[in-house]
This record gives structure tokens, C-alpha cells and sequence, in this order.
């Protein structure tokens, strides 16, 4: 049963090549200058943000009108590199981020979709099994390995209930 607020997305062949094509494009664009981070050294690095910027800035100030009260394994000019690409990253990442969060929504929103969808099938294969109606049977056995399954890798949680449950 379709609901008012259904999502109705059909992407074509083209817009789909498109977007890789934009993709493939930003990522070639980016991937010199990405690196990946562990967990660990995520937590361990202190974190810049907004807040930070006016500080940086005006110790990079100093640090280039005196230079004498920088310790020698400060890197001025790296510093000034550094916030340069932070603030032209930043800007990036700006701009990506509501794109990833209309992403994420529509994926949810899109996958929920089809699980109730299925689960409403699935619930109509049990009725028809119940009843004895010719292959139902056989497409229940399929379509139940989901719910088994799903007990079986939660070990020490309760399982999850069928839908007729």
C-alpha cells in the first residue's frame, strides 16, 4: 500500500553516469591531499574549529613579525601552509556536508521504504502459507532466513520478532 509520502526516485542511466563522473572528479581532485586518520589519533589530536581560527591566526602574525620567540621546531611557514589548506578544506567541506546529509536522509528514507514494503509482502506470504495457497510454502522458507538470521549473529540479545510476532 503506497502512502502520500512515498519517495518516487528514478535516476536514468545519464544522470547516474553524471554523478560518478562528479564524483570520480572531485575525488581525483582530492585524494593527493586526503589522508585517513585511526579512531585513536582522531581522539588523541587536539581539535581546531571556528573558535580556534582568530588564535591561529594571530600567533601566525607574531610568529611572522617575531620570529625570535619561536622555538626552532616551530614551522612558520608550515603553519601558514596549514591554515591556509584547513580554511580552503573547511570550505569544501561546508559545502559537502548538507549534500551528504540530503544523501543520508533520502538513503534512510528510500531503504525504510522498501523494508516495510518487503515486510508487507512477507507478512502476505505468511498468510498464504497459513492457508496452504500453492508456493507459498517455498517463497516463506526463503524470505524467513532473515529473521533467523539476524537472531543467530546477536548472540545475548533478544531475538527480533517477526513481523506477525
Amino acid at each position: 500500500m503506497a502512502t502520500a509520502d512515498n519517495l518516487r526516485i528514478q535516476l536514468s542511466d545519464a544522470e547516474l553516469q553524471s554523478i560518478t563522473a562528479a564524483l570520480d572528479a572531485l575525488e581525483a581532485a582530492l585524494a593527493p591531499v586526503l589522508i585517513t586518520l585511526t579512531a585513536p589519533d582522531v581522539k588523541r589530536l587536539p581539535k581546531a574549529s571556528d573558535a580556534s581560527l582568530p588564535f591561529i591566526q594571530q600567533a601566525l602574525e607574531l610568529a611572522e613579525q617575531q620570529p625570535q620567540f619561536a622555538p626552532g621546531y616551530v614551522d612558520i611557514a608550515g603553519l601558514r601552509l596549514d591554515l591556509v589548506a584547513w580554511q580552503q578544506l573547511q570550505r569544501v567541506a561546508r559545502r559537502l556536508q548538507p549534500l551528504l546529509s540530503g544523501l543520508t536522509s533520502t538513503n534512510i528514507k528510500l531503504g525504510s521504504e522498501a523494508y516495510v514494503t518487503a515486510l508487507a509482502f512477507y507478512n502476505s506470504v505468511q498468510h498464504a502459507a497459513r492457508q496452504g495457497v500453492a508456493g507459498a510454502p517455498d517463497a516463506l522458507n526463503v524470505l524467513k532466513t532473515r529473521f533467523e538470521q539476524s537472531t543467530v549473529r546477536k548472540p545475548g540479545k533478544l531475538p527480533i520478532p517477526t513481523p506477525n510476532s
